[in-house]
């Protein structure tokens, strides 16, 4: 399945701009002028979901496949596969790093086992540092609201509703906004009056 998703996902990347520009059409034809700036903020929110939580994964999974491979850790492949499904679901790699960690100090005690903990244990706190500043970039809708609405929409509908959920969590905070910015027009038009 994961191999048939990835070649589907392929497919999908190479009409890109095809899909994005009947996405924006649309949306043009469903909200007439804010039909466009609805389909950048639901494009721009997937991208940065990708290149903040997938991207970040990838990125921890790679350095820690090097410390692990460096290290002559077993199966170094498969525990760096395991970090980065750990961060996808945004759950800490420590849970991970740390038993490995243990492991290899029993195999011994000195400066490359020192190295290594300490090298790991940034590589478990690296998606705390890379997230805030990948995810909402080029997004005017705070990285906290896309963060929470990508860990509910996969809570609720699994991989395919960290994308989903972020999506509809940022539209929704958007609506939010311009709801709060009519009310308070029509306050002061009161006032005025």
């Amino acid at each position: 399945m994961f191999i048939g998703a990835m070649v589907i996902a392929a497919f999908f990347l190479i009409g890109a701009e095809g899909g994005e520009h009947f996405y924006k059409t649309i949306m043009r034809r469903l909200l007439g002028d804010k039909g466009d700036e609805w389909a950048n903020l639901s494009i721009l929110t997937i991208r940065s979901v990708v290149t903040g939580v997938l991207g970040v994964a990838v990125i921890q999974a790679l350095f820690a496949f090097i410390g692990l491979a460096l290290m002559h850790v077993p199966f170094a492949i498969v525990w760096a596969l395991v970090i980065m499904f750990l961060t996808i679901i945004q759950m800490p790699a420590l849970i991970v790093i740390g038993p490995i960690i243990a492991w290899v100090f029993s195999q011994g005690s000195g400066t490359p086992e020192i190295v290594f903990a300490i090298y790991m244990l940034i590589v478990g706190a690296l998606d705390g540092v890379l997230k805030p500043m990948l995810m909402g970039r080029g997004v005017d809708i705070l990285m906290l609201v896309i963060l929470i609405g990508a860990i509910g929409g996969m809570m609720l509908m699994g991989m395919i509703g960290l994308f989903i959920g972020a999506v509809i969590f940022a539209l929704a905070y958007k609506l939010f906004g311009l709801w709060i910015a009519e009310v308070k027009e029509e306050a002061e038009a009161e006032q005025a009056s």
